[in-house]
Parts: C-alpha cells; sequence; structure tokens
C-alpha cells in the first residue's frame, strides 16, 4: 500500500501566533462572561466582544498559512504534512 505524498512546512511557535493569543484574549473575555463574574463587563458588550472577536479571526486568516507547534518563541521545527490533491471535476457539466 503506497503512502501518500507529503509536504515539509516549518511550524513557529504557538506563542509567537497572534492567533493564539486572540483565541486567549477570548477565552479571558468568556470566562469574565460567566454569572459569577458578568459584574465585570456590561452585558451589552459580551455580543460585540464575540462579533468583534470573530471578524478578528477571520482577518488573521487571511495572511496566517504557516503551521504552529508547542517550541520556544522564535525557533521553527520541520512538520511533515500530507500533500493535498486538487479536488476532482464536477461528474455533471452543464
Amino acid at each position: 500500500m503506497a503512502s501518500n505524498p507529503t509536504v515539509t512546512y516549518f511550524a513557529i511557535s504557538i506563542f509567537s501566533s497572534r492567533t493564539f493569543w486572540l483565541n486567549v484574549a477570548t477565552f479571558l473575555v468568556a470566562a469574565l462572561s460567566l454569572t459569577e463574574v458578568a459584574t465585570l463587563i456590561p452585558t451589552q458588550y459580551v455580543s460585540l466582544s464575540v462579533a468583534t472577536v470573530a471578524m478578528l479571526n477571520l482577518w488573521l486568516r487571511t495572511f496566517t498559512v504557516r503551521p504552529v507547534a508547542f517550541i520556544a518563541p522564535g525557533a521553527t521545527k520541520a512538520v511533515t504534512v500530507d500533500k493535498l490533491s486538487p479536488p476532482a471535476p464536477p461528474l455533471i457539466t452543464d
């Protein structure tokens, strides 16, 4: 049985990832929104914060292409991933 072709990418530290830190901030906002601490964030701002995080994640995704790994900040690590093949053509054409 033949194995799938692979590609090697160089991962950056997860601690250097803007997406990671944005999601840490999102977690903190969600944790602060718990009933026990809800008085810290006014209710009218909770929905706005969730929408803002969603938009920031979409924006970060437009230029984030490198994988991440649990390594020291500033370091890189070779990571082997399966190579993606182009999708099959549609069976029905116009």
